[in-house]
């Protein structure tokens, strides 16, 4: 089978399940009458245990070089807990349950990451048409999940979790193993974590999930209050992925174009944009053409975070990289985000959890231009734009083989 097939599939089933809880889940808890605080501290456990564990699974892969194996584990792993679902329905259980699988969860995608970026060799920048097919099944599963919202309770969306996990479990055994090619192993150096360009990036990557706090913890509870129907609530998260496939379907030419620092700090200002339209529009259906934006704020910046962590990690840190990577942004900044948000639902409500969510954006987006404006040399982000493999914005001395060489 492709290499390339492969690699979709196994963003098709993750982006396919998380198409049915990013935007149900935290309605179903809304639904069983869980309180924002509780909604909110399901979210911050969840993105804590992200941050943990990830981080401990991907030292884990590296030290024994069984990516696969663990990868395998741990989707299983997570399948098995989130049949528990199925028969709990108050919070301290639902918490509960939401820990255990979490476990499991946390590295699942910094390993998918680090999967693609070493299975395609050098061509870095097809990485996009790769990861558009996980978009791809977003949308599908977020529209089938609505539609089905229509005709049945809001209990099948624990159902149709449970068995979009037990699928997802199934495809990554067809995952290739994995040859070890580096003759003399090296003991894992976590001092490339010192690199300052390494250091914005990470902080950049935590402030603007932080900003993204009120959108996925609470976009959908803020649209049921609009009045909104299950269908445009769909539409809303559906529009959102369609808007950054654009993004992945043009990934290549638009890192060959411009620099990471600038797409990040261009993706900073449009969250601030996108961010106070929600909180000034009473409106379903600008709200839902806010989500044009998510091209900008998510797709955009995800792959350059993507592109850039890869080429600062040496080869027997790659794993690890795209998990510091992942918990910094959907561990600690989704934490922070959701306990902040908590919070602001039950004091001042949704529409000013945003007009928080734009202030972020605009401080996020202006420490980055303050650092490439002021203090470039010194922090050393790269000038080049991203056309190659060879284009590379760290220190990599440290690397023993060219990455594509380790696998086949």
């Amino acid at each position: 089978m492709h290499i390339r097939i492969v690699l979709s599939a196994q963003y098709i089933m993750c982006f396919g399940v998380m198409g049915i809880m990013l935007p149900y889940f935290n309605l179903y808890c809304y639904y069983i009458h869980l309180s924002g605080f509780e909604i909110g501290m399901i979210g911050a456990s969840r993105s804590f245990l992200m941050i943990l564990f990830g981080l401990l699974w991907g030292l884990l892969a590296d030290h024994f070089q069984n990516r696969r194996l663990l990868y395998i584990f741990c989707q299983c792993a997570n399948a098995i807990a989130c049949l528990l679902l199925l028969h709990v329905h108050t919070f301290p259980y639902i918490l509960l349950v939401v820990i255990v699988a979490s476990i499991f969860y946390a590295p699942l995608i910094s390993f998918m990451e680090a999967f693609t970026m070493d299975l395609i060799g050098n061509d870095k920048n097809a990485y996009g048409s790769i990861r558009l097919w996980g978009s791809i099944f977003f949308i599908v599963m977020v529209f089938c999940s609505g539609i089905m919202l229509e005709h049945f309770s809001h209990y099948i969306i624990i159902k149709m979790i449970v068995v979009g996990s037990l699928i997802q479990a199934g495809v990554s055994i067809i995952i290739p193993k994995t040859t070890e090619k580096i003759v003399h192993k090296k003991k894992i150096s976590l001092t490339v974590f010192k690199q300052s360009s390494v250091i914005i990036y990470l902080i950049s990557a935590f402030t603007m999930l932080l900003a993204h706090g009120t959108y996925y913890s609470f976009a959908s509870i803020h649209l049921e209050q609009m009045g909104a129907t299950s269908n445009e609530i769909s539409t809303f998260w559906a529009l959102g992925s369609i808007a950054e496939i654009f993004v992945m379907m043009n990934a290549r030419r638009i890192f060959k174009h411009f620099t990471v620092e600038n797409v990040m700090i261009f993706s900073f200002c449009i969250a601030s944009i996108r961010w106070l339209m929600m909180f000034y529009s009473t409106s379903v259906l600008v709200a839902i053409l806010t989500q044009l934006f998510h091209a900008i704020t998510y797709g955009a910046f995800h792959i350059a975070g993507i592109l850039h962590m890869d080429r600062c990690m040496p080869d027997e840190t790659k794993t690890t990289g795209q998990a510091v990577n992942n918990a910094v942004s959907y561990g600690l900044g989704m934490m922070t985000g959701s306990f902040i948000n908590g919070y602001l639902f039950e004091w001042v409500g949704t529409y000013y959890s945003f007009l928080f969510s734009a202030i972020l954006s605009f401080l996020g987006g202006l420490l980055l231009w303050i650092t490439k404006k002021y203090c470039h040399n010194h922090f050393s982000w790269s000038s080049k734009k991203i056309s190659s493999c060879s284009d590379v914005p760290c220190d990599v001395s440290t690397r023993t083989l060219p990455q594509n060489e380790q696998y086949q």
